[in-house]
């Protein structure tokens, strides 16, 4: 544990190392909103009785870049080495995309982007519980200006860092209630007092220590505040120099700017300036003379013979003017170059070309960006790593989660029921892929025609991949397109449902008709058989009864007999 003066030591050690950044830094925020023109040269262009004018490329620039950034957030997705390692993965996806899907999240982001082309961004990531006792991620930006890094870090990210310092600005009030102390107030005020504290993560062995202390006293000491002996921090420099500096895109672009601010200042100057050159002799007073050449609708007297003789001589500016504008222009197009980007991708061109030209030359125009993107990307799976490391070891109880899908909306998940969903992350058990969360339009129908022109060749396929294109694009066009889709769909499967009744009413009418004849069939057999069987029994009685008397009367059968052999010998033709 560090006393009391080892921490001012430590803490004045790094500010001073940081002194030039932070000049930097905020030099770089004064020219972002317009204040450019320094204290001198001000002074001058007022005593002109001249209009200051500043032409913001810079801002120009940061707004584009910070706008394409907002359009390309993206997002951590997991996936598990192993096989066995994928439901931890899928599992842990979900509970960061409840992370991501935060109000505050995409908020604190396009902040931190902002903080790191200016030079450097700073995170804080907390793990906190809330009053049902459920634990969730909370992600913060912090200001630069009140940041100071171990003045020995040589890394992007400060992860060589052995030490951090952050300094806050709090109710007075609110840190009583935080530290369950008193500390000193800075302000006297009888209201709104105010109170600077100084929060240090000091590495002691393996372990980061939390302390929280003012000029005045020590007020808090933690040994080990995370279960991983880690700090809260995520850091990201744009770029750091031979001197250990970091600074951001403004270094490069300051030069240029004031160079055209300069040329426009200089150009409005010499647009109503001139230069007159007379003989002392072809005006009758000198300083009458002066006084009215200067005047904007001035008629002045001038003794004979000097205008003929060419005694007076009057220089404009304008070959000088257009000398200062082209070298202006060089520039402002040398600044868009060093910045990565190009007309379109700032979106002032005003060529006429096709979209798919124009689509790559702002894709060209964005390659620039690249080292600034990655640094982002960098510092995102920074973000989305520590948050699985508190993941794994403060989510170790039963917890629902709410999260939106964009197949079923909202759905609900839990974890730590059963061993299936239980979070258990080893060292080398997941990799980190980075995606883009947020889209332009532009870019998803760009993305939409290439996928349709591959799979053009099956119609039944296309029909689908149409309302998926409409689903996925957000633009009022698109969404009355797919309600009238829907709606043409909807009718056209209810005209189908009542073809396909009355097809079966007629079915079922034929199947009773059927049904009706073949119970007719039935009963007429039946009838058939019945009668058959009636005549057969009478035949049968006769022939019994016929047997009976030929047995009792021989004689007559003989009869029979010779009748019938008589008959059996006549001619029948």
């Amino acid at each position: 544990m560090l006393s009391h003066n080892e921490l001012k030591e430590l803490y004045d050690f790094d500010l001073r190392a940081s002194q030039r950044s932070f000049y930097e830094f905020h030099q770089s925020l004064r020219y972002y909103h317009g204040d450019q023109i320094d204290p001198v040269n001000l002074q001058t262009i007022l005593e002109r009785r001249q209009s200051p004018v500043i032409e913001n490329i810079f801002k120009l620039i940061i707004n584009k870049i910070i706008g394409y950034k907002a359009q390309s957030i993206a997002e951590i997705k997991v996936t598990g080495r192993q096989e066995n390692d994928q439901p931890t993965a899928l599992l842990i996806n979900d509970i960061l995309k409840v992370f991501s899907e935060d109000i505050n999240y995409n908020k604190e982001i396009i902040k931190r982007d902002k903080s790191l082309i200016f030079g450097m961004g700073v995170c804080e990531l907390w793990c906190e519980k809330d009053a049902e006792g459920d634990f969730f991620l909370s992600l913060k930006s912090i200001e630069p200006l009140s940041f100071l890094i171990d003045a020995y870090s040589e890394d992007l990210n400060a992860l060589d860092a052995r030490r951090f310092h952050k300094k806050l600005n709090m109710s007075f009030d609110e840190a009583k209630r935080v530290l369950k102390t008193t500390p000193y107030i800075k302000n006297q005020r009888n209201f709104d007092q105010r109170c600077i504290l100084i929060e240090s993560w000091i590495k002691e062995g393996e372990n980061f220590a939390r302390y929280i202390w003012q000029d005045e006293v020590l007020l808090s000491y933690e040994k080990k505040p995370f279960k991983n002996g880690m700090h809260p921090f995520i850091v990201s420099k744009f770029n750091i120099d031979e001197k250990g500096v970091w600074y951001g895109l403004f270094r490069d672009i300051k030069p240029l700017q004031d160079y055209i601010n300069y040329s426009e200042n200089k150009m409005m100057n010499m647009i109503g300036t001139l230069k007159a050159f007379f003989e002392e002799d072809s005006v009758f007073e000198v300083e009458q003379f002066i006084k009215d050449a200067s005047l904007d609708n001035a008629v002045v007297k001038v003794r004979s013979g000097a205008l003929r003789d060419n005694k007076l001589k009057f220089v404009e500016h304008h070959n000088d003017i257009a000398t200062i504008s082209a070298k202006a222009n060089e520039k402002r197009n040398l600044a868009k170059m060093i910045s990565g980007l190009n007309d379109e991708a700032l979106g002032i061109a005003n060529n006429r070309m096709s979209n798919d030209a124009i689509s790559q030359r702002r894709e060209a125009g964005l390659m620039g960006l690249q080292e600034y993107l990655n640094a982002c990307d960098a510092m995102d799976r920074l973000i989305f790593k520590k948050a699985i490391d508190y993941i794994s070891l403060y989510f170790t109880k039963k917890q629902v989660f709410q999260i939106s899908d964009e197949r079923v909306g909202q759905r609900y998940f839990s974890i730590n029921e059963n061993e299936n969903n239980r979070i258990k992350v080893g060292k080398f058990d997941l990799s980190y892929k980075s995606q883009i969360k947020t889209q332009s339009n532009e870019e998803k129908l760009a993305s939409w025609a290439e996928i349709i022109k591959s799979f053009s060749h099956d119609p039944n396929l296309m029909s689908q991949m149409m309302l998926l294109m409409l689903k996925d694009v957000q633009s009022t066009q698109a969404k009355d397109l797919l309600e009238l889709i829907t709606q043409k769909q909807n009718e056209a499967q209810n005209e189908g449902q009542s073809l396909e009744n009355q097809l079966n009413l007629e079915n079922m009418k034929l199947e009773l008709e059927k049904k009706k004849a073949e119970i007719l069939e039935l009963k007429a057999k039946t009838k058939k058989y019945s009668s058959q069987g009636d005549l057969a029994h009478g035949v049968a009685i006769n022939q019994s009864a016929q047997n009976s008397i030929l047995l009792e009367n021989p004689k007559t059968l003989e009869q029979k007999g010779n009748a019938s052999m008589q008959k059996a010998g006549q001619d029948l033709r």
